[in-house]
């Protein structure tokens, strides 16, 4: 196989009236533990066409992707792919039929370089030995000319961004597809630049005749990208159609079974007399962030805004420790010189990190145990220190509760959450310690809009209580709604300081991609 995209059998641009599906789903089921994640699903997919698949964390969408992936096999129904009849996918299905999956959970590895992860599990060999010269060159005119991207395919996949790696994931899914695409929330952590090359991307397939499936939480990508809609909700397929025929609300109400007021939020005024409870002078780190200076007050919403590889996540790893940095750095007014993540949680500094599968969740333990983590020593109070599981299986629930895990069923473990049921408990372990100061990074990356509006609103709650927020957005419109003051950050420099007064996307993006003050 080569790194160049091929054509479809088919050759015709747009599903036409009468056109056999490319995929037909007639009746699958699948169940875990004896509890049904999937029920009588039916549907259909031509070629030249997007689907938009939606529904909230949960829903079943991941178990369905995965069936049509070949990495699970369902328990009864049956798939036809090009008119071929089927109880199941195999990866060798896959293979043959020129399906590409973009998983929302990377799959890669992180000691290989990006090539080599590019054109896994077949890569170019020529009598039994790898063209490595071949290997690389096909790479980079994937990233280079359908993603526009000038990643460099002999870096190792664990030296990227998080960013950097979504892009590898999707020249890999590219280079495996013939005839369909698969697409789990590839967007999350793309920033507006690079969500528009891939939309460009998607378009163009569309256009050769490819069958797309879009999982997506962004509504917005809905009404830019798709031709029909799909909703799931609990199992099964809760309502259909095509985006003029389904607005918003009709959406929204598919998917949660109720109507869901948007959440507009307006944080509160910080009061003038309130203080300051971070103070930045000068944070450097030994590759990207370069004198950084900014102060946070108690009860402010601070948005750090800017395009991937602007050095956001990267700041917020100096100012917790886990990244070694320079500069002066105060919380409540006391130096914070010996800088550790458990130091920064003793202060009342704690970080929702970005990739928080792989940082933050310990997947093989039982919910209860990742979000009660931190809190063990409250949980355990006393001289002789028992952990009083009454009391831990109490404050697990509640935060499962408050965050909107599901279900909340706190001794599975985490590996059996879909991936935004992880992030909601990662972020309920954190936000449930009521902290002096949080930074969040990408806080509603792969959750649901119910679940988005619930954290919108909780962090506005918090702050008007008193608890300071760094906010790290790829989504320029979260930011804007929620953010104080906004923090522009150009190749690790701070670009510009922005209020809420004067907030304009257009001006924000400007800053961030010229990284001058507009």
């Amino acid at each position: 196989m080569t790194a160049q995209i091929s054509e479809p059998a088919s050759g015709r641009n747009g599903p036409k009236e009468g056109d056999a599906p490319l995929l037909s789903l007639r009746g699958v089921s699948k169940s875990f533990g004896g509890v049904p994640v999937l029920r009588d699903i039916g549907i259909e997919v031509r070629r030249g066409e997007v689907v938009a698949l939606l529904g909230e964390n949960g829903a079943g969408k991941s178990t369905l992707k995965n069936i049509l992936s070949g990495l699970i096999l369902p328990d009864g129904g049956e798939i036809v792919l090009d008119g071929e009849r089927l109880s199941g996918l195999t990866a060798g299905d896959v293979d043959r039929h020129g399906i590409g999956t973009i998983h929302q959970e990377l799959s890669l590895f992180g000691n290989l370089s990006v090539a080599e992860n590019i054109h896994m599990p077949h890569l170019l060999h020529r009598r039994g030995l790898v063209e490595w010269s071949r290997l690389e060159t096909e790479a980079r005119r994937l990233l280079r000319d359908e993603l526009h991207t000038d990643i460099d395919p002999r870096r190792a996949v664990g030296d990227l961004s998080l960013g950097e790696r979504q892009m590898v994931e999707i020249a890999k899914a590219m280079r495996r597809a013939s005839s369909m695409l698969i697409l789990d929330e590839p967007t999350t952590c793309l920033s507006l630049p690079e969500r528009e090359r891939l939309f460009a991307v998607v378009h163009r397939l569309r256009d050769r005749g490819y069958a797309i499936i879009h999982i997506t939480h962004f509504l917005e990508e809905v009404y830019e990208l798709a031709d029909r809609v799909l909703v799931m909700r609990d199992g099964v397929v809760s309502d259909r159609g095509t985006p003029a025929e389904m607005p918003r609300e009709r959406i929204t109400r598919a998917m949660v079974g109720r109507e869901l007021e948007e959440m507009h939020v307006e944080p509160q005024p910080v009061p003038a007399e309130a203080p300051v409870v971070l103070d930045v002078h000068g944070a450097c780190d030994e590759t990207l962030v370069r004198d950084v200076s900014f102060c946070l007050r108690a009860g402010e919403i601070l948005g750090i805004g800017g395009l991937m590889g602007a050095g956001r996540s990267e700041l917020a790893e100096v100012l917790v420790g886990l990244r070694p940095g320079t500069g002066e750095i105060a919380l409540n007014g006391t130096p914070f010189a010996a800088r550790s993540p458990r130091a920064a949680m003793e202060r009342g500094l704690v970080l929702v990190s970005e990739d928080r599968r792989r940082d933050q969740a310990f997947l093989n333990r039982s919910l209860r145990e990742n979000v009660t983590a931190p809190a063990l020593a409250a949980l355990a109070p006393g001289a002789v220190g028992w952990l009083r599981p009454r009391r831990e299986a109490a404050a697990a629930g509640d935060i499962a509760r408050r965050f909107g895990v599901q279900p909340p069923r706190t001794e599975t473990a985490m590996i059996n959450f879909s991936g935004g049921n992880q992030q909601k408990a990662i972020i309920g372990r954190w936000l449930g310690r009521a902290p002096k100061v949080a930074i969040l990074d990408e806080p509603t990356k792969g959750v649901d809009i119910g679940a988005r509006a619930a954290v919108h609103k909780l962090v506005a709650e918090l702050a008007a209580t008193g608890v300071a927020f760094l906010l790290i957005s790829s989504d320029f419109p979260e930011l804007l709604a929620l953010s104080h003051r906004l923090l522009v950050l150009h190749q690790g420099r701070l670009a510009g300081v922005v209020e809420r007064a004067a907030f304009d996307p257009d001006r924000v993006l400007s800053i961030a991609s010229t990284g001058r003050l507009q």
